[in-house]
């Protein structure tokens, strides 16, 4: 029988430490691109949501790209000064890829710029540096 990268993946993640690292990526990518769509919808620049927030533009800049770690209460309030409010649902850590779930990461990064969602990534990347290619590329979809 033939490995998937999704098996890869799946074997990867019995480490504790591994599953706490994509975990870790995985809550700042959906920030990432949560935010970056409301922003965009609510019609107003990286530069105005900091003037609003108090903030600086490069650190909403470093949201969208899932480079920062906000405190749950940052999140909060950054949504709330666009008019939103955050909802958790939680999922299995990891689950077989369908095409299904493809489509779903596919329509979840739709419209982002590529360099948010390679940045996104990046950390997963960087933290599995040693680990097989293929678990490594399942990431970029995942």
């Amino acid at each position: 029988m033939d490995r998937t990268p999704e098996d890869d993946l799946e074997r990867e993640l019995q480490d504790l430490e591994k599953a706490k690292l994509f975990g870790a990526a995985d809550a700042k990518a959906e920030f990432a691109v949560v935010l970056a769509r409301a922003r965009r919808e609510s019609h107003i620049t990286q530069k105005e949501l900091a003037d609003k927030m108090g903030l600086s533009q490069p650190y909403i800049a470093k949201l969208e790209g899932g480079d920062a770690n906000p405190t749950l209460g940052k999140v909060g309030s950054i949504l709330a000064a666009l008019g939103l409010c955050l909802r958790m649902r939680t999922e299995a850590l990891l689950s077989k890829a369908s095409s299904a779930d493809l489509q779903d990461a596919d329509w979840r990064l739709g419209g982002m710029r590529p360099e948010i969602a390679w940045s996104a990534t990046e950390a997963w990347n960087e933290s599995t540096a040693g680990l097989a290619a293929p678990a490594r590329e399942l990431s970029l979809v995942a």
